[in-house]
């Protein structure tokens, strides 16, 4: 693919854009503190896997979505004071200074992106609608508006549609999350012994990973938060300053500031489409290395015009050594060097071959217009699910479970059913002690993508309670989704979403406090399976479970 060919993705978004987008999430106080936090939990790693495949506008978008939920609006939540949200609170907070680096060091790559497009528009403005991209109008609309589909001529992506090479997305998310585990240092022996059934981790270890990573303690955070607070960047991106003497927000036009960096940036653009900006200076040779006549040796193949010596100046003549006899078997001949520069290899000389990401597109969009990414579920999770609620279906308790996985090529891949410990009625269930399963996420490199649930004694549909509980997923997630398994009942299940709108919003403006109240809007929810969805179940990709619940 031509980097410069504006009909591969959509028009790439300014970091403005960007910033206006991530901006715009609907937050509410009335949803828990952990729904926030693993919403907090989920875009952080989103963002560092669109980094890592290349998605730069993606990654900025959240990363910049991250830092806003973090210093602008948890610190304010009602329950922000309470131990456990303390807890919750401070991993999340310890990224910022890593976040706001990235996000430094993104915005000019975001600019350069769309500048760019800007200058090559001028000439190929009758090519810039996205090819490939369905004939209608509203999804061709959609998709423009879309950062993962933004076009680059930095990482080039080929974008694909999901329900057209299901088996192509799965293998490939199939060998990225192995090489995420050995990177992790997961063996192929253990992960083979890994089966669905049985397995349970271990809550009190990891794999590492945190303990690896580089946090500022809060001390140190808030020192050099402090200090850094006046080298403003030049942008309007923040409105409101954490104020971590007084623990609360304070008014201000703040600015991301400078910090110190701690560790490379790990993306890497294509070999032949980094761009060189000006002239590099090159390293100074060693002293030995000069030549009969005293001037700096220079390679072969280095143009005359890189010294820029006048031989006309006296001040810039180097002075000539004296001219010593020297043994014929030292000196070299440097004038049949330079009249006979050695020949490169012509796999040298060739440009080499650009690498394209792979790029799902979306697999539907919400009511009003915002891309889902295509969603896998392995084929034979609920079974397990039904297997592991059996005692409880007996007993006409309900039971629930987080769906965990992973985004690979702006696709989600569910790849764990996490049971967590829980309090159980018939007609409810409260997860408990949400840290031990966000440990577990973190220490995995998961995402929360949806939850399932029983309804041991009534049909398959979503109660009031299971929509405003569905409200705490989707909000920073649109492609969360909810399973209900009914068994007594037919259809004994269902994979559902909200409506947005006009199901979310309403939910979200809610103020009914009962358990289970009535709503005075239809159309609050809507089927997600495949094809009308963005759901797609699949054979080929497998799942770990893990059982946090005490005592099992």
């Amino acid at each position: 693919m031509n980097s410069t060919d504006l009909t591969v993705g959509s028009r790439p978004m300014s970091a403005k854009e960007l910033t206006d987008r991530a901006r715009a999430f609907d937050w509410n106080p009335r949803i828990g503190f952990k729904y926030w936090a693993r919403a907090a939990e989920t875009i952080h790693h989103e963002g560092q896997i669109y980094l890592r495949e290349g998605n730069l506008p993606q990654a900025y978008l959240v990363l910049f979505r991250y830092s806003t939920l973090i210093l602008e609006f948890l610190v304010d939540h009602p329950e922000a004071k309470e131990s456990e949200a303390k807890k919750a609170m401070k991993p999340l907070r310890k990224r910022i200074p890593r976040v706001i680096e990235l996000l430094e060091t993104l915005r000019p790559e975001i600019e350069a992106t769309y500048e760019e497009w800007l200058k090559l528009s001028e000439t190929q403005r009758n090519k810039a609608v996205p090819t490939g991209l369905d004939s209608s109008a509203l999804y061709a609309r959609h998709a423009a508006n879309d950062p993962a589909l933004s076009w680059s001529y930095t990482s080039p992506a080929n974008i694909l549609d999901a329900k057209d090479h299901q088996d192509l997305a799965v293998d490939l998310a199939k060998k990225e999350m192995g090489r995420r585990k050995r990177d992790a240092g997961v063996s192929g022996d253990e992960e083979r012994q890994r089966k669905r059934t049985g397995y349970r981790a271990d809550r009190n270890t990891g794999n590492g990973s945190r303990a690896a990573s580089h946090y500022l303690d809060d001390d140190e955070l808030r020192r050099q938060m402090e200090a850094t607070r006046r080298q403003l960047d030049r942008s309007d991106d923040y409105r409101r300053v954490f104020d971590y003497e007084s623990d609360s927000i304070r008014p201000s036009t703040y600015h991301y500031p400078s910090i110190n960096r701690t560790e490379p940036l790990h993306y890497q653009h294509p070999p032949s489409q980094l761009r060189v900006e000006g002239p590099r200076p090159q390293p100074p040779r060693p002293p030995k290395e000069r030549d009969i006549d005293g001037f700096p040796a220079r390679s072969p193949t280095q143009p005359d015009k890189a010294h820029h010596f006048d031989l006309g100046s006296p001040m810039l003549q180097p002075p000539r050594p004296d001219k010593a006899p020297l043994e014929s078997s030292t000196l070299p001949d440097y004038d049949s060097i330079r009249e006979q520069p050695p020949t490169l290899p012509a796999k040298v000389l060739a440009e080499p071959a650009k690498e394209e990401r792979v790029t799902f597109r979306p697999a539907a969009y919400l009511e009003n217009g915002d891309p889902l990414r295509p969603v896998f579920l392995p084929s034979a999770l609920r079974q397990e699910f039904l297997q592991l609620a059996s005692a409880n279906t007996r007993k006409g308790l309900e039971m629930c479970g987080m769906l965990c996985g992973t985004t690979v090529n702006n696709a989600l891949f569910i790849s764990h059913l996490i049971i967590p410990e829980q309090k159980c009625t018939s007609d409810t269930c409260e997860t408990e002690n949400e840290s031990s399963m966000l440990d577990f996420c973190i220490d995995n490199n998961l995402i929360v993508i949806g939850w399932i649930h029983t309804h041991p004694t009534q049909t398959c549909f979503m109660s009031s309670r299971d929509l405003h509980t569905q409200a705490g997923y989707q909000v920073m997630m649109p492609e969360a989704i909810a399973i209900v398994c009914a068994p007594q009942y037919d259809p004994s299940w269902g994979i559902f979403r909200l409506t947005n709108p006009p199901g979310l919003p309403h939910l979200l403006s809610c103020q009914r406090i009962e358990t289970f109240h009535p709503h005075s809007v239809d159309n609050l929810y809507v089927d997600t399976g495949h094809p009308t969805g963005h759901v797609y179940e699949s054979e080929a990709l497998e799942f770990e479970v893990c059982d946090l619940r005490p005592g099992l």
